[in-house]
């Protein structure tokens, strides 16, 4: 390793020492310790933040699972089962609805008449899967509104046509076995 020159302003790499402005080659800066417990507590709580994180998505996951689970029940009766009908799934987390993740979907697998919402095609004559031409119903859920921990109002819109439709507020809430909607919330004024 080189020597620095004059009026140098660090080391060669790999020295890990620097040098300020009017100080002497080779003498290392004063180490500043009061960093240390923030570095220390900062690097601590990266997993314990993406474990929170983590457990939020389960649960923003759970919640919407069982407001499907509940429309699903709703509107795929055994007449419109008989007719065809799919139920089209899309998630609104406030502004701009997608379709689920695939962690979501697999947990309605046990219903074969769901799809994707971008399966289907929200016609104002009425909506179709979009591949078979098979009647559907859009229904799209959120945003989510926490009320406690065991505690969620999830908006849940559905769209058979431009004449058919509805916007609700269900309540969804954890009991021992999971978490299980209740259904729609009626308010006797405003909200």
């Amino acid at each position: 390793m080189g020597e620095p020159t004059a009026g140098s302003s660090s080391l060669p790499i790999g020295t890990g020492l620097t040098v300020s402005a009017g100080m002497a080659p080779g003498l290392p800066k004063r180490p500043t310790t009061r960093l240390l417990p923030v570095i220390v507590f900062a690097a601590l709580s990266v997993p314990a933040a993406g474990r929170a994180g983590a457990d939020e998505r389960e649960s923003e996951t759970a919640v919407l699972a069982a407001a499907f689970r509940q429309q699903i029940h709703e509107h795929l009766d055994a007449t419109a089962k008989a007719r065809g009908t799919v139920l089209c799934l899309a998630i609104d987390p406030g502004g701009a609805p997608q379709s689920p993740s695939p962690e979501l979907m697999a947990r309605l697998a046990d219903e074969p008449s769901v799809r994707r919402a971008a399966e289907c095609d929200p016609r104002p004559e009425g909506a179709v899967e979009a591949t078979t031409r098979r009647p559907a119903i859009v229904v799209t859920a959120g945003p989510i509104a926490w009320r406690a921990d065991d505690e969620a109002w999830v908006t849940v819109s559905f769209f058979r046509s431009a004449r058919h439709g509805a916007k609700r507020r269900y309540r969804v809430v954890r009991e021992r076995d999971g978490w299980v909607s209740l259904g729609p919330i009626l308010l006797d004024g405003p909200p």
